[in-house]
């Protein structure tokens, strides 16, 4: 047929369909639930106090990317409780370059694994593109630490410490959502060396994490 072109018209077809599901998105309505999963990566603005026989000296955790999920329950139509967490991350403990310098750049690895419990605030939820804030607790597990130099153990302290979240969620018509959020949480804990470093040091770790996830709504 003249002037009949298929993917001109599918095309067309697709984008009239997207715009139909966009301009028609699922309600939350109170007593409503979801669950989300994705990849969560973290990474800590991090640092410690100086080691009193190494003066200018301290340590880190380095960057990691796991799997996470959450479950919610909307207690109003624009307020909802949060419980999130992940798989463990696997950080290294790097030292600074002063450590770097003396021999101890790689001091080990640790065990990481958040859980978070906030209260999530829906701005918009009229349309298919819906921010929200978060905000709430952290607890913080630090468990199965390994220190690489010989004669050396380590520990890092488990702590609860605030925690703050901002996000979006794009909504196309149907229960199945899409998410990005980014996490702030406020981390101090203390790192208990013994052995050949016999010291407790304060360490910040204040990891920002970044999700990219999928949602159903219930």
């Amino acid at each position: 047929m003249k002037g009949f072109s298929f993917p001109s018209v599918a095309s067309t077809a697709i984008l009239s369909l997207l715009g139909m599901s966009l301009a028609a998105p699922v309600l939350a309505e109170a007593g409503d639930f979801y669950v989300r999963a994705g990849v969560s990566a973290m990474d800590p603005d991090t640092g410690s106090e100086s080691f009193s026989a190494i003066p200018r000296s301290g340590v880190r955790l380095e960057s990691d990317v796991t799997l996470g999920g959450a479950l919610g329950w909307f207690v109003t139509d624009s307020v909802a409780l949060e419980i999130s967490s992940s798989l463990p991350y696997s950080p290294d403990i790097e030292g600074n370059q002063r450590l770097k310098d003396l021999g101890l750049g790689n001091i080990g690895d640790v065990k990481y694994a958040p859980t978070y419990l906030t209260v999530n605030l829906f701005i918009d939820d009229t349309s298919a593109v819906t921010p929200y804030l978060g905000a709430g607790v952290a607890f913080n597990k630090f468990y199965d630490e390994s220190a690489t130099p010989a004669g050396l153990d380590v520990n890092l302290e488990s702590t609860f410490t605030p925690t703050f979240l901002a996000g979006v969620e794009l909504d196309f018509g149907v229960p199945v959502m899409v998410n990005f959020d980014v996490r702030y949480t406020l981390l101090e804990t203390d790192a208990q060396f013994s052995g050949a470093i016999d010291e407790t040091v304060e360490m910040e770790i204040n990891p920002v994490v970044f999700t990219l996830g999928v949602g159903y709504r219930f």
